[in-house]
């Protein structure tokens, strides 16, 4: 039974690194992956469980046994603070992914639109059953416009130079606009989140500028506070 469970933690263990890569090969979307996860966390608890139980019933009797069962309980706490960790961030966040630093006037996409596909999440700043803008400033309240003191056009030279400097790929520039457009690929997933940056003179304020930017993901119902970490990281970049 206690090598059973051993091989089972292991199992368990390996249930990350299989999502992963069988969802950066293509063998699966990200539901399956996700799906895969769900069981190994199942799996993990499962075995901690009757690992801990196995010890306590053997640990006399049937010492090899017990050393096994605490490998395995070992092993699978791996999984469980690893999944858990990432369970907790989304219980602290709410279910969104779409950030904007202006929640009246959300900044708009352009060529974008056209390359991210069919089965990405909507592009309206808006979500079901609830208010997007109240549930973002709850959450973000320190994401908002920037009014910069500094001409347009110095101030959308300077939002391209960050934008460049995060290693954001950028999609588009069109300065009469004041938009620039860029695509963030997440380092482990490799998932991709898209951003644009409105630049415009402020109508009420001579000589201020507004510098709004919007991060979207084009994946999963939560970011897990991606994006506006990604927003507050360019503001605090553009402020130095």
């Amino acid at each position: 039974m206690s090598k059973v469970l051993k091989w089972l933690a292991v199992l368990s263990a390996l249930g990350f690194p299989l999502a992963l890569i069988g969802f950066r090969i293509g063998l699966y979307g990200f539901g399956t992956g996700f799906q895969i996860l769900n069981y190994t966390f199942y799996l993990a608890l499962i075995v901690l469980i009757a690992g801990l139980v196995v010890f306590v019933l053997h640990r006399r009797a049937k010492p090899a046994s017990g050393r096994n069962a605490v490998i395995a309980v070992a092993i699978s706490l791996i999984p469980i603070v690893g999944l858990g960790i990432q369970v907790y961030v989304a219980r602290t966040v709410p279910a969104i992914h779409n950030i904007s630093t202006d929640v009246l006037n959300p900044p708009g996409f352009d060529a974008i639109v056209a390359i991210r596909g069919d089965s990405a999440n909507p592009l309206a700043y808006s979500i079901e059953n609830g208010n997007l803008a109240e549930l973002q400033q709850a959450a973000y309240p320190n994401i908002k416009t920037m009014n910069v003191s500094a001409s347009v056009q110095d101030s959308f030279d300077k939002a391209l130079g960050v934008a460049q400097s995060l290693g954001w790929e950028i999609v588009n520039i069109n300065e009469d606009m004041g938009i620039i457009e860029a695509t963030q690929t997440t380092t482990l997933w490799q998932f991709k989140d898209d951003i644009v940056i409105r630049v415009q003179a402020d109508s009420e304020t001579p000589n201020t500028t507004n510098v709004d930017l919007r991060s979207v993901s084009r994946v999963g119902r939560s970011d897990l506070g991606a994006n506006a970490k990604r927003i507050q990281g360019f503001k605090d970049q553009f402020n130095r």
